[in-house]
C-alpha cells in the first residue's frame, strides 16, 4: 500500500469514527470542497493544467450532490485530496520541457474526464438519481486513470528534481572508470559498485552524471535517490517497489510478469524487503533473462545515499545476497553513501560481497587532492562565469576558494548559492567568505563550518535583520582585542613550558606535549594566535598604543617563544605583517621591522624544535637592534662585522637544483631538480611545500611563473614542456610535445595567453597556455642552445 492509499484510508477511518451516517453528507461536501480548493491552487503554476482542474472540480462537486454512495465518495475524495497536495509540491519547479510534456499528457486525461463527466450532468435529474451508483463507479474509474497519468507525470519529474550532475570536464576520470565498470560483461565482472565518500565530496553528483550518461546508452534500468528531506525518499521500503516500478517501464517482459505478481498479492509493497526482492525484482527478472534480450549489454540500477535512509539495512540484507548469488544476474547495481556500518556491513571491503568481488569498492574521499581541486576549480570558474557572470572575480579569488575547499566540493557549490543570493552583495559577500577561511585560522576550524559562521554572521552583523541579537563587530573587536593583550601579559614568560636543557630538542623532552597543554592552555592560545587580527579590525587610540607598546616591550619575546612551542613560526610571521600594517608610531614599527627580521633568521636558521636557541643562538644578533632585549645582558653578545650576516640560512633540496624563479610577488620560489621533480618554497621562512610537481621524466632545466603567480611553466631533458597549479601541483593539462631534444628554456608572455620554448634541436616554439597547442610553425635558424637565454629573459 503506497503513501496515499495510506491518506486515503485514515481519512475515511476518521470520519468514521467521528460521525454517524446523518452527518456523512456534510462531511463529504467539506472535503470535496477542501481538495478542490488545493486542486486549483496547486494548478495555479501550470496554465496547462488550470483550466482541466477547474472543469473537474465543478463536475465532480455537482455529482457528489446527488451521489448515494457516500462511502466510496469519501475515498475518491480523499484519494484526490492526495494527489493534490503532491501537485502543490511541484510548484514553480517543472522546468524541464520532458516534464512539461507530461504534465500536458496530465492536463489531456483530465478534460477528457471531464468531458464525461459533462455528460453526466447533461442527463435529467430522475436518470442521474437512477444511474447514481453507475455513475460513482464511473467516476471511481475516472480516478485511477487519473492515477495513472498522474503516476506517469510524477515519475518523469522525479526525475528531474534538485540532483545535479558533474560540471563538464569535471571527474571526467571517476567517471570514465565507471562507465569501464557498465560496461564490462566478462562473467567475472562485479555486478555492484559501492562509491563510499565523506559528505560533500560529491557523490550524487556522480551519481546523477552516471544516471544520464547511462540514459544516453538506454543502460539507465531505474534509479533511488534517498533523501532525509524527502519523506518517500527515506522510508526503506519504497526502494524495491520504486525500482520494480521503473523497471516495469524498461522492460515490457518485466512489467508483464510483475503485473501478475500484484495480482496475486496487492499488498506486496507493505511486506519484508526479502520477500519484494524475490516478488517484485528476482521473479519478474528471471522471465526477462529467458528472453535473452539483454544478451551483449547491462542496465544498470543506481541507489544513491543509503546512508539518508531509515533502517537501510533492512533492504540491503535482503538485495545484496540476491546480486552475489546471481539472482539477478545481468543486472548492475551502482551504491553510493557515506561511511557508516548499516552500509559498510554489506558492502565494505570486509563484507562476504565484496570478498567474493561481487561488489566493487571505491572511496571517493580517498582521491588526490590535487585532482580533486582542479575538477572544484573548473567548476567553479564555470559558476562564477556563467551562473555569477560575474568578470570582476579574480583567478586568485577563485584559487582561494579552491585551497579552502579542500576535498569538499559541497563547500564551492555551497559558497555559490551563497554568494548568488543577493546580486547586490555578490562581490562582498564573496570577500567575507575568503576573508574568514583565510585569516590566520590554527583552530581548525572544519571548512562547512567557516562557510556556515560566514552566513551566521552575516545575520547578527546585520542591526536591521537581527534586532535586540545584533553584535556591533567594532566595539566588539576593541573588547577582544584589549582582552587578548591582557591574557598574554598575565601568562606569558620566558621558559613558560619549563623546559629543562637547551641540549635537548623540544621533542625529546619528557611529556613535552602535556607541558604544552598545560602552561599554553585554550584561551592563550587563541590570544597567541588572534591578537593581530582583532587589532587589525579595530580603531587604535591612545589606551590602545599604550597597551601595545606594553607587549611589544615587555611580552613580545615571550609570545614569540610560545609560537614556536606551538609549531606556528609561519603564522608568527603573517602576525608580524599583519601589524607592521597598521600605524603604531615610528618606534614601535622600527622595533616589529627587527623582531620580524629576527624570526626569519630563526626559521632560515633552522631552529624550529629547539625553543632554548632562541635566547642563545637568535637574540644575541639583535641586542643592539632592539632595546628591550636589554635583559638579556648576561647571554654571549655577537659583534657584527662585515657581511656576516648576508647569508641567512641554507635550504636543501631532495636532489640537485638546476634552475630557479621567484613568483611576482616574491612569496614562493620554484626550483627545477635533476630527478624530474619540481619543488616550490616558501620564501619567508625557508619551509619547502608539502607536495612535490611530478610528471616530468628527466631533470628539469628551467621554470618561470605566470605574470599573476597562479601557474609554472616548466621545460625537460624529457623533450616536453608542462604547465603546473602553482598553488596545489596539479598539472594542467598533457605534456607539450613538439621538441626533438632537451626543452632548455621556458617563459610565459605578459599577458599569461602564450608560452615559449627554446630547445637544443635549435628551435623556438610559440604554445597555448591553455590549451597547449602549438601557435603557427617552430622559430628555426639557431646554430646551438645557447642563443635562446637572451631572447627568453628579456620576454
Amino acid at each position: 500500500m503506497g503513501k496515499r492509499d495510506k491518506l486515503k484510508n485514515t481519512v475515511k477511518n476518521t470520519l468514521d469514527k467521528m460521525f454517524g451516517n446523518e452527518e456523512r453528507n456534510d462531511i463529504i461536501k467539506d472535503s470535496l470542497e477542501t481538495f478542490l480548493k488545493i486542486l486549483k491552487e496547486s494548478s495555479d503554476f501550470n496554465p496547462i493544467l488550470k483550466s482541466a482542474v477547474g472543469g473537474v472540480c465543478a463536475s465532480l462537486e455537482i455529482l457528489n450532490k446527488k451521489a448515494r454512495n457516500k462511502k466510496d465518495m469519501i475515498q475518491m475524495t480523499a484519494d484526490l485530496a492526495g494527489k493534490a497536495q503532491e501537485l502543490a509540491s511541484l510548484k514553480g519547479q517543472e522546468n524541464s520541457s520532458e516534464v512539461k510534456h507530461h504534465f500536458e499528457e496530465l492536463a489531456g486525461k483530465l478534460d477528457s474526464i471531464n468531458r464525461k463527466l459533462g455528460e453526466k450532468l447533461d442527463h435529467s435529474a430522475l436518470h442521474r438519481t437512477v444511474q447514481v451508483d453507475h455513475d460513482t463507479q464511473e467516476i471511481e474509474g475516472y480516478c485511477q486513470e487519473l492515477q495513472r497519468a498522474y503516476d506517469q507525470c510524477k515519475r518523469y519529474y522525479k526525475d528531474f528534481e534538485d540532483k545535479t550532475p558533474c560540471t563538464y570536464g569535471t571527474r571526467v576520470t571517476i567517471l570514465h572508470e565507471l562507465m569501464d565498470w557498465v560496461q564490462e560483461s566478462s562473467s567475472n565482472a562485479s555486478m555492484g559498485y559501492w562509491m563510499c565518500g565523506m559528505a560533500g565530496t560529491g557523490k550524487s553528483t556522480i551519481a546523477k552524471s552516471l544516471c544520464l550518461m547511462l540514459e544516453e546508452q538506454q543502460l539507465l534500468a531505474g534509479s533511488f535517490f534517498c533523501s532525509r528531506q524527502i519523506p518517500e525518499c527515506r522510508e526503506y521500503h519504497c526502494i524495491i517497489p520504486t525500482i520494480a516500478y521503473q523497471l516495469a517501464y524498461y522492460s515490457c517482459t518485466f512489467g508483464e510478469t510483475l503485473e501478475k505478481v500484484l495480482e496475486e498479492d496487492q499488498n506486496i509493497a507493505l511486506k519484508e524487503p526479502f520477500i519484494q526482492v524475490k516478488k517484485l525484482l528476482i521473479q519478474p527478472w528471471e522471465a526477462v533473462m529467458e528472453t535473452k534480450r539483454f544478451v551483449g549489454h547491462v542496465p544498470v540500477i543506481v541507489i544513491d545515499a543509503l546512508d539518508e535512509c531509515e533502517n537501510v539495512s533492512e533492504v540491503l540484507k535482503a538485495m545484496v545476497p540476491a546480486i552475489q548469488d546471481g539472482q539477478l544476474s545481468g543486472l548492475k547495481f551502482f551504491f553510493t553513501s557515506r561511511p557508516g556500518k548499516d552500509v559498510s556491513s554489506h558492502l565494505q571491503i570486509e563484507s562476504e560481497a565484496s570478498k567474493s568481488g561481487t561488489v566493487k569498492n571505491f572511496y571517493l574521499h580517498n582521491v588526490e587532492e590535487s585532482l580533486v581541486q582542479s575538477d572544484i576549480e573548473k567548476f567553479l570558474q564555470y559558476e562564477m562565469k556563467y551562473e555569477l557572470q560575474n568578470d570582476q572575480i579574480t583567478a586568485k579569488q577563485i584559487q582561494d576558494l579552491v585551497k579552502i575547499s579542500g576535498k569538499l566540493f559541497i563547500y564551492a557549490a555551497t559558497t555559490i548559492k551563497y554568494i548568488k543570493g543577493a546580486k547586490e552583495w555578490q562581490k562582498r559577500r564573496l570577500h567575507e567568505v575568503l576573508h574568514s577561511a583565510q585569516g590566520p585560522n590554527p583552530l581548525h576550524i572544519k571548512p562547512m563550518d567557516v562557510l556556515y559562521t560566514c552566513i551566521q554572521l552575516y545575520y547578527i552583523f546585520s542591526a536591521e535583520r537581527s534586532k535586540e541579537n545584533h553584535c556591533d563587530q567594532f566595539v566588539h573587536q576593541v573588547l577582544l582585542q584589549k582582552a587578548c593583550l591582557s591574557i598574554m601579559d598575565k601568562k606569558l614568560h620566558f621558559n613558560i613550558c619549563n623546559l629543562p636543557s637547551s641540549f635537548l630538542l623540544d621533542k625529546e623532552v619528557e611529556g613535552i606535549e602535556k607541558r604544552i597543554a598545560e602552561n599554553i592552555p585554550g584561551d592563550l592560545e587563541y590570544c597567541c594566535f588572534f591578537w593581530a587580527y582583532h587589532l587589525e579590525k579595530c580603531t587604535v587610540d591612545e589606551e590602545m598604543i599604550t597597551m601595545l607598546e606594553a607587549f611589544i616591550q615587555k611580552k613580545m619575546i615571550f609570545w614569540i617563544e610560545a609560537m614556536f612551542l606551538l609549531n606556528k613560526l609561519p603564522l608568527c610571521l603573517d602576525i608580524l605583517e599583519m601589524t607592521l600594517k597598521i600605524q603604531l608610531g615610528e618606534e614601535n614599527e622600527y622595533m616589529l621591522r627587527q623582531i620580524r627580521e629576527m624570526v626569519i633568521m630563526c626559521a632560515l636558521g633552522k631552529i624550529q624544535g629547539r625553543t632554548p636557541q632562541l635566547y642563545l643562538s637568535i637574540v644575541p644578533f639583535f641586542m643592539e637592534d632592539i632595546p628591550i632585549f636589554d635583559r638579556f645582558q648576561r647571554l654571549m653578545k655577537v659583534k657584527k662585522a662585515g657581511q656576516t650576516l648576508r647569508q641567512l640560512g641554507s635550504w636543501s633540496a631532495a636532489s640537485g637544483i638546476l634552475c630557479l624563479s621567484l613568483s611576482p610577488d616574491g612569496s614562493i620560489l620554484a626550483t627545477g631538480l635533476t630527478n624530474g621533480d619540481i619543488m616550490t618554497w616558501d620564501t619567508k621562512t625557508g619551509l619547502q611545500k608539502e607536495v612535490a610537481f611530478q610528471g616530468h621524466s628527466e631533470q628539469v632545466n628551467s621554470v618561470a611563473f605566470s605574470p599573476d603567480g597562479e601557474r609554472i611553466v616548466s621545460g625537460s631533458r624529457d623533450n616536453t614542456v608542462r604547465v603546473w597549479n602553482a598553488r596545489t601541483g596539479a598539472p594542467e593539462g598533457d605534456p607539450f610535445q613538439g621538441h626533438s631534444d632537451w626543452v632548455s628554456l621556458v617563459a610565459f608572455s605578459p599577458d599569461g595567453e602564450r608560452i615559449v620554448s627554446g630547445s637544443c634541436d635549435k628551435t623556438v616554439r610559440v604554445w597555448n597556455a591553455r590549451t597547449g597547442a602549438p601557435e603557427g610553425d617552430s622559430f628555426q635558424g639557431h646554430s646551438s642552445c645557447g642563443h635562446f637565454s637572451g631572447i627568453l629573459s628579456r620576454w
